[in-house]
């Protein structure tokens, strides 16, 4: 039994999210005028949390990028064609971090790399937690969490509309994080 660790000796927290306990929104548009908004419906990841040394915390979020939802149907359809997500060649989306840093108290830097439409690039993540139980038992709420990040989606080969619309795609990401 000594051979076993205890709760006290690991020091990774392993806790999940998803859009069951939270939203990625985003919107596109750089004016006022003409500014569209939207969000991801299905979506799961992992947050490895170690609260002793950050730099060895990691993040991974895949999502279905079938499950895209805009205010408006026929903007809905729009984007899951192959001049935007194109769905049914790229069903999933993926984030997985490369370094995680502690910028503040409550906040993070997290960057890494999204993958979208086959194709990697860089993105930065700011976060903030807030309302921390380190000692949720399993299957709780371990902590809220709030992340803002901006991506060109030409970068991506979204290039339809940009002249209209805009390139910024400006994305929040607010959810539980649970044991």
């Amino acid at each position: 039994m000594a051979l076993v660790p205890g709760r006290a000796a690991l020091a990774l927290d392993q806790l999940k999210i998803g859009g069951d306990r939270g939203t990625i929104d985003f919107a596109v548009g750089d004016s006022k005028i003409f500014r569209t908004t939207g969000s991801f419906k299905d979506w799961r990841g992992m947050v490895d949390v170690d609260e002793a040394n950050v730099p060895n915390s990691s993040v991974s979020v895949r999502i279905n990028t079938r499950s895209i939802e805009m205010l408006d149907e026929q903007q809905t359809d729009m984007l899951k064609d192959s001049d935007f997500f194109d769905v049914d060649k790229f069903p999933e989306m993926t984030f997985r971090s490369r370094a995680v840093e502690r910028t503040g108290a409550e906040t993070l830097r997290v960057t890494g790399d999204v993958t979208l439409r086959g194709i990697t690039r860089p993105m930065v993540l700011e976060i903030s937690v807030t309302d921390r139980r380190p000692n949720a038992p399993a299957g709780t709420r371990y902590a809220r969490f709030r992340g803002n990040a901006r991506i060109n989606r030409s970068d991506f080969g979204m290039t339809k509309y940009v002249d209209v619309v805009g390139d910024t795609v400006e994305i929040s990401i607010r959810a539980d994080a649970w044991r």
